[in-house]
């Protein structure tokens, strides 16, 4: 009790005389006023913008505010008042003159523009930083890669990065510009496309296609984590890479709610796949997919590429309602670039084919429909006669017997610790 009432006194004592202060406004925002009057239950605000009324909020609410409020500063270490309000209200100012970085000392805050910045990420961006301390250039993912580079390269110790936020914060986009800096700069060579530090950088779009989805809040959600090593050689010189992931959304593959895609890899292989491939893989439109037609199925296309899926693979709300619009993203195209970054990174012909005959293989799985087996007293099922031609192609898929196919789907195994 008496901790809460020397906190509440202090706190009264702070903004005791100020000219402003930014009150709570009770969504998660904060407006700027004036205190007309200090009660024992706290302070009453008056709004600036006189149309509002008098705010009474409690004193923990109540937050100091800059001499001027308008301007706006590359770290919030920098502002006299530093607090939530005061933070926000800086964030703010440099996102309206799309500065979308912010410091916290060492801590860069990136808020996501959803749009393309000129120059933000250009090779001039990426050279006005490379070996400058943190501080002397404007706040940028770029400073953060760099100066945990020269960390490493001082200190002859790993260092991390860690790239954290919310759906659509921009974590994904980050950890690209991240390994892009690293390999860019300090990659042995990039002079063919088959260097290693291309093949590091080659892996971020397949894991992309199979761990990111469209969300209701982002185009491009990762549904997993991921931690990455870049490995440096004595030379400080880039010779390796190591990619796990974990926390993969597995339910996503079986159902997603309407306005939510399932993982851009099946869309992008029905979109993309030439016919030869489209004919062997047994490949159709999302709606025809249990495990695609339950969530959104229209296509990611650019303007301009409208026809580039082929009429037969197209479903019937994409045809109604026209396809999804992403400055980054055209399901046709990504499938190419995943195609050749498979190669790229190793895969031959044949191992690619396996891994879309494999794609293909859970999307004809999920046609497979069970019902009662009449001649079953145990309260067994078999598989309904409707998804006979759904069993004969994920066998085929698969390279099973369809027998074999089918004992699998209709037995269960049981596996127990010690002997019986």
């Amino acid at each position: 009790m008496a901790g809460r009432t020397n906190r509440k006194v202090e706190k009264k004592r702070d903004i005791e005389g100020l000219d402003k202060v930014w009150v709570s406004d009770g969504a998660g925002g904060f407006v700027l006023g004036k205190i007309v009057e200090l009660s024992e239950e706290g302070p009453i605000v008056q709004p600036f913008d006189e149309s509002e009324k008098c705010i009474v909020a409690g004193y923990d609410s109540v937050h100091p505010a800059e001499d001027d409020d308008r301007k706006e500063v590359d770290d919030n270490c920098s502002l006299m008042y530093l607090n939530e309000a005061t933070l926000l209200n800086n964030v703010r100012l440099r996102y309206s003159k799309d500065k979308i970085y912010t410091y916290v000392a060492n801590i860069l805050i990136a808020i996501n523009p959803y749009f393309e910045i000129k120059n933000l990420y250009s090779p001039d961006t990426i050279k006005s930083y490379l070996g400058r301390s943190l501080g002397t250039q404007p706040p940028h993912v770029f400073a953060i890669a760099d100066k945990a580079f020269r960390d490493m390269k001082v200190l002859k110790q790993s260092q991390s990065i860690i790239v954290s936020g919310e759906s659509g914060a921009g974590k994904t986009e980050s950890t690209k510009y991240i390994l892009k800096y690293l390999c860019d700069n300090y990659g042995q060579s990039t002079k063919s496309a088959g260097s290693l530090e291309q093949k590091i950088l080659q892996a971020n779009p397949i894991l992309e296609s199979f761990g990111n989805a469209k969300t209701t809040r982002n185009n491009n959600s990762s549904r997993f984590g991921k931690f990455i090593e870049i490995h440096f050689d004595g030379k400080c010189s880039v010779v390796g890479g190591y990619i796990s992931h974990y926390l993969l959304e597995r339910a996503r593959v079986v159902s997603q709610s309407k306005a939510e895609r399932n993982y851009h890899i099946f869309y992008q292989l029905i979109a993309g796949a030439d016919k030869a491939l489209a004919e062997k893989l047994h490949l159709a439109s999302p709606d025809k997919f249990r495990y695609l037609a339950k969530g959104c199925t229209q296509f990611f296309v650019q303007k301009g590429k409208e026809t580039s899926v082929p009429s037969d693979r197209v479903s019937a709300d994409h045809k109604r309602g026209g396809p999804l619009k992403d400055t980054r993203m055209d399901d046709y195209s990504d499938f190419h670039t995943v195609d050749q970054d498979l190669g790229n990174i190793g895969l031959t012909q044949e191992d690619r084919l396996s891994v879309y005959t494999t794609i293909a293989a859970v999307l004809h799985l999920g046609n497979i429909t069970f019902e009662d087996n009449p001649e079953d007293n145990t309260g067994g099922c078999m598989i309904a006669p409707a998804s006979a031609n759904s069993l004969a192609i994920t066998a085929e898929l698969m390279g099973l017997e369809q027998e074999d196919l089918t004992g699998a789907l209709l037995s269960r195994v049981m596996q127990g610790k010690g002997s019986f």
